[in-house]
């Protein structure tokens, strides 16, 4: 059978025929036995299209998809943009980005990292066709590096801004030209990290697509969605997703302008787990402080106990500024928190040295006027001669014989210049002595530790909450 051009030529030289012959009718010039020519005529015009019809069906349907490929590729330049020639509208190309997952903050080195896949289209005049002539196909898949694709970058990647289209994946071509990618991938960018309230901060990472050649007067960028799409995202266990923003913008950069696609995600820090392992054990900590003044001047544990929470104080600071950028631009509020805890905890040692050394003072050594006042004002003598008037009760009580318990003969022979008269009645109030001072010095301290506490746990909660 002869192929389609064939069969038109030999359906028109029919017609050409049947033509001759009617006009030869009109003119009268027609003999009787050509009447059953003009019906073989027409017979064999009808059968001829018939068949026409049937074997144009047939040959389309014997277009494959190789057919296909081989009309396309065949005089296809990957180099050269898909754009009308007789037309300077630029190429329109689309951007959506389906985030999945955040892979990693890294507040050090302020970096994110996301793992996503991107979604570009765009319309390929030279790759469309007629699904009717190759057996109603309607889209193929084709290698990346056998079409042209826009040189689509991500701004601030800390990654090559080549590979942000692998060019040995796929893309998917419909029949009406349009070109359709996803490329898969782990994409970081630098992210200015803010650490004034931490742990309670609020980030904002930007990634920003532009095309690297090709201005706004060839390529125009845009995203058909205003918000990220959370359809395949998974919570992270540390950061909550607040919003995913999109914006198409153009800037002027030199004698040109640039599209740009920007994504921006808000992200707010998940802080159960910092507040229950760093805070809460800093704060008690700290406030353990209060109670080195509590103990006995002459156990020997007071150094010991305050040097101890210094240290642990100075192990959690360490662990806290190894978490945060090293940066002079912004100090975290819970770091300086933690500073003033430090300096306090060292204050407390110092007070503490001091009060041992009055402690181990003798007692024969006169006491300064303004220090017996600070004594008094403390209200240390009057406890101190309450406990000596009780030790001389406690020995009365014991007296066997006439004679004292030992324990407490020391304790008499020191008051006995307080007393006046056999009634224990008291003329004059004890001599300051320098354990006096030392336990003055104890009750200042810890009155001064607790409010220093409470003050900077209720200035810290404060600023959190602002």
């Amino acid at each position: 059978m002869n192929n389609g051009s064939g069969k038109h030529t030999f359906c028109l030289n029919c017609v050409v025929h049947v033509y001759a012959i009617i006009c030869s009718i009109t003119n009268g010039r027609i003999i009787q036995r050509y009447k059953m020519r003009v019906v073989e005529y027409f017979f064999y015009l009808l059968v001829v299209c018939s068949l026409d019809r049937f074997c144009v069906q047939c040959d389309n349907d014997s277009h494959t998809e190789y057919d296909l490929h081989e009309r396309l590729f065949k005089m296809y330049n990957s180099n050269i943009m898909p754009r009308n020639v007789k037309s300077s509208d630029p190429l329109n190309v689309g951007i959506e980005l389906y985030l999945m997952s955040i892979d990693e903050i890294n507040e050090v080195r302020q970096t994110i990292s996301i793992i996503a896949f991107l979604e570009f289209t765009w319309t390929d005049t030279f790759l469309a066709w007629t699904p009717f002539e190759y057996s109603n196909i309607t889209s193929i898949n084709v290698k990346v590096k056998d079409i042209w694709t826009p040189d689509i970058v991500l701004e601030s990647t800390l990654d090559k801004q080549t590979d942000l289209l692998d060019k040995d994946g796929n893309a998917i071509i419909s029949s009406d030209g349009s070109v359709l990618m996803w490329p898969y991938g782990r994409y970081t960018v630098s992210c200015k990290i803010f650490i004034g309230q931490f742990p309670f901060d609020e980030q904002t990472c930007v990634f920003d697509f532009l095309s690297w050649t090709f201005p706004s007067s060839n390529i125009v960028l845009n995203s058909s969605s205003t918000e990220i799409s959370k359809k395949y995202y998974k919570e992270s266990g540390e950061w909550t997703l607040k919003r995913g923003k999109v914006i198409s913008e153009s800037r002027p950069t030199g004698e040109d302008t640039w599209d740009h696609v920007v994504f921006t995600i808000e992200l707010q820090r998940k802080s159960l787990f910092v507040v229950l392992n760093i805070m809460l054990p800093i704060i008690c900590i700290s406030f353990l402080n209060t109670f080195c003044f509590m103990l006995p001047s002459d156990g020997g544990e007071r150094i010991t106990y305050c040097i101890s929470l210094f240290l642990t104080l100075a192990v959690f600071m360490t662990i806290v500024n190894d978490s945060l950028p090293e940066t002079s631009d912004e100090v975290s509020k819970f770091g300086v928190y933690i500073g003033l805890q430090l300096i306090g905890c060292g204050l407390s040692i110092i007070a503490t040295v001091f009060s041992l050394y009055c402690y181990h003072k003798s007692d024969h050594k006169h006491v300064n006027v303004c220090v017996q006042f600070f004594v008094r004002a403390m209200c240390v003598s009057r406890c101190h001669h309450t406990s000596r008037q009780q030790d001389i009760n406690n020995v009365d009580e014991n007296t066997s014989n006439g004679e004292f318990i030992t324990a407490a003969s020391a304790t008499i022979v020191e008051c006995d210049t307080c007393l006046s008269d056999e009634n224990g009645t008291i003329h004059q109030s004890p001599p300051i002595t320098w354990k006096m001072v030392s336990f003055a010095l104890d009750r200042l301290c810890f009155m001064a530790s607790i409010v220093w506490h409470v003050l900077l746990i209720s200035v810290l909660l404060v600023v959190m909450v602002s």
